[in-house]
């Protein structure tokens, strides 16, 4: 498995956090190569949770999280895995939701997710 380099990509969503990501001629928004790095990178490291739905099942969360809602879960948890299964969760969620990254990136949500799993990780 691949090591997560949440430094880079938390540079990245910084910069992108604010800037409008377009749609294309496809059902997708047209990402920047590096976000699909980021994806595709986080996706493949030690990381993603392949069983997320089973680990926000047993926090109790049994269907999509609100924005509002992974926001108060940023600033009350001190849950690694509840953070990481959020996070897993929202890069497969892509494929079924086009444009999720690109509201949670846009807004920062997804910046905020990542540097909370750094700083839970280092510690």
């Amino acid at each position: 498995m691949k090591t997560f380099d949440f430094e880079k990509y938390i540079t990245v969503l910084q910069k992108a956090k604010g800037q409008t990501i377009p749609w294309g001629a496809t059902e997708y928004p047209t990402y920047p190569t590096i976000i699909l790095s980021l994806a595709q990178d986080y996706y493949q490291s030690a990381e993603y949770d392949r069983n997320f739905d089973r680990s926000l099942h047993q926090h109790h969360y049994y269907s999509g999280l609100p924005e509002s809602e992974i926001t108060e879960i940023i600033k009350n948890s001190d849950d690694y895995r509840l953070i990481s299964a959020i996070m897993s969760a929202i890069i497969r969620g892509e494929k079924y939701t086009p444009g999720m990254w690109q509201a949670l990136i846009e807004n920062g949500i997804m910046l905020d997710l990542l540097v909370h799993a750094y700083r839970l990780k280092q510690n």
